[in-house]
């Protein structure tokens, strides 16, 4: 008699701010799910899933709850997983005062902000969380579109006082790398300038905020993980795909960099984490991917599948 699949135990899940004090905004909080059986301290071992969402820098409709669709899956595919919590975070916005349903008001200072603001916000929601649970050298950080830029461009030349916690892989979809490009490439269409001056409004920051261009001291964080992927669809229908084979060029130039892959996912920009089915990764994907890591894997995978093989991959 065959043995009846074990469920995987149920994840609950908590808003917390990892900001106190007077310029707290609504915004400063990170999403937690855990299983009521494990609560991923410091010393279970088991690897954070952290993820920071998009939305061009300014979208309200586009929060941390992004995530929650990729969490159910992840955890629900993978009975026996490595992973033992999640955490999406929220950060503050540009201004965005011509949106359809919420409009910001200039006297939110959680709608009202340029870069360095979304980043220095992602930082210390990492920092809070390694102190609160220890994910350094146990996490990957996902990002898509805004958020993967952000998940390229956190540096600890941003902060004054704190090292932020080194993460096991970096993991950028869809992101936006050279801003320069990326406007050139769409100049037929305003608003593409008009989103990025919105989020970076001194343009003589752009090179240094662009991943793939950055001089700035000290290297960055994803040059520190174990494993880096940059992945891109071809039917992603507002980044092009210049952003990610540049960023890739980038990364496999740095000598810290000990694995760089480039892995193909499938649909338009927000499918890629909108739709998550068919969760399966074979060990033989990954040991092709290990046995060629300079070479473009071509299969198409979905976020949460490219999640689970990031963790095979790290396990190998």
């Amino acid at each position: 008699m065959a043995e009846a699949d074990v469920q995987p135990p149920a994840l609950i899940h908590s808003t917390q701010r990892y900001l106190e004090g007077p310029e707290a905004t609504e915004l400063h909080t990170v999403i937690i799910w855990t299983n009521d059986l494990s609560p991923a301290t410091k010393g279970d071992g088991k690897i954070w899933v952290i993820y920071i969402h998009g939305g061009a820098w300014r979208d309200p409709a586009v929060d941390s709850m992004a995530f929650e669709p990729t969490v159910s899956n992840l955890w629900t595919s993978s009975k026996n997983s490595a992973i033992g919590a999640f955490a999406s975070i929220n950060y503050r916005l540009s201004p965005y005062p011509s949106h359809a349903q919420k409009p910001s008001n200039p006297n939110d200072s959680s709608r009202n902000v340029h870069h360095p603001a979304h980043l220095l916000d992602v930082a210390n929601a990492l920092l809070y969380l390694d102190e609160q649970y220890g994910i350094a050298n146990r996490y990957i950080l996902a990002g898509h579109s805004a958020g993967a830029t952000m998940a390229f461009q956190l540096s600890n030349s941003y902060l004054k006082d704190a090292l932020l916690p080194t993460p096991t892989c970096v993991l950028g979809v869809a992101g936006i790398y050279h801003f320069d490009d990326f406007v050139e490439a769409h100049k037929h269409i305003p608003a593409y300038k008009e989103i990025m001056e919105n989020a970076f409004p001194d343009h003589n920051v752009w090179e240094d905020a662009s991943p793939s261009l950055t001089k700035l001291s000290g290297p960055a964080l994803w040059e520190e993980a174990k494993v880096i992927i940059i992945s891109h669809s071809d039917a992603d229908e507002l980044v092009e795909e210049g952003q990610s084979s540049t960023m890739i060029k980038r990364a496999r130039s740095i000598v810290q960099a000990e694995r760089v892959h480039s892995i193909q996912t499938t649909g338009k920009h927000d499918e890629v984490w909108e739709n998550e089915w068919n969760i399966k990764v074979g060990k033989s994907r990954v040991n092709h991917l290990l046995s060629s890591p300079s070479d473009d894997n071509r299969d198409a995978v979905t976020f949460s599948r490219m999640v689970l093989l990031t963790i095979l991959i790290l396990q190998s």
